[in-house]
């Protein structure tokens, strides 16, 4: 018996930790706030987003949704927008949706609440000031969400978005292994992962650019439509997925 406290203990600690890590970490976890990481189950349709840009591989995808005449959603960093501001207005300019993440792509797991919040606010300025619009949708980097961003999402009117497959084009992977990750595993109202910059800014996306063709051909032989991500969501909790800077 007087191992008793000890192995309680210890068992209550894993369950902390776990606990915290679900609410944290997952992508389904709804414990610290709404949080959406697939869309309408109902219809063949999927929707495409890149993360971690703008970079000069993201000119490269947006030449080859135009040559399919579709549109997607870029979770942008602040600081990459302001390296290539041009490309952060073309994006916009060409009809795809603009979504926060971050300002320069911290874990927000162990960070201060304040500086949580600056890393929203502030991506959220730089992006408003360079497109003229503010977003309406944001990603935590690496999915990580706390109280304090959501506090801070809140604050700015923004809706969070996960995703439910990924192409784990972050790995050293060939172009034909990113589609396969993608088509092995998407569905109807899948959101879809890949990512047109590097947070680290130590590798380019040419292998992404090499797989979105793959993937797009992939996705219409199964029949699922490639739709704007605030199409792919209920009308209800998000009307628009950008909304355009008025100025007095």
């Amino acid at each position: 018996m007087q191992f008793g406290l000890p192995i309680i203990a210890t068992g209550s600690l894993a369950m902390a930790a776990a606990s915290l890590y679900y609410a944290t970490c997952s992508v389904r976890s709804q414990w610290l706030g709404q949080t959406q990481w697939h869309g309408r189950r109902d219809r063949n349709a999927v929707a495409l987003t890149f993360d971690d840009g703008p970079s000069p591989d993201t000119e490269s995808i947006l030449d080859i949704l135009a040559e399919h005449h579709l549109r997607a959603t870029f979770f942008m960093i602040g600081r990459e927008v302001e390296s290539f501001p041009a490309i952060a207005q073309r994006v916009f300019a060409e009809g795809h949706e603009v979504g926060n993440h971050s300002y320069s792509h911290p874990r927000y797991l162990f960070q201060q609440p304040a500086k949580t919040r600056d890393q929203v606010k502030r991506a959220q300025d730089v992006i408003a000031e360079t497109i003229g619009a503010r977003p309406r949708l944001a990603r935590p980097p690496y999915g990580v969400r706390t109280p304090a961003y959501f506090s801070a999402t809140r604050a700015l009117g923004l809706d969070t978005v996960q995703w439910d497959v990924a192409g784990f084009d972050w790995k050293r992977i060939s172009p034909n292994q990113i589609a396969h990750n993608i088509l092995a595993t998407a569905q109807a109202g899948s959101i879809i992962l890949l990512h047109d910059g590097d947070s680290s800014g130590n590798r380019d996306r040419k292998n992404t650019v090499e797989a979105l063709p793959l993937i797009i051909a992939g996705l219409k032989e199964r029949d699922l439509r490639i739709v704007p991500l605030s199409q792919l969501l209920r009308e209800s909790e998000f009307t628009c997925a950008i909304k355009r800077e008025t100025h007095s």
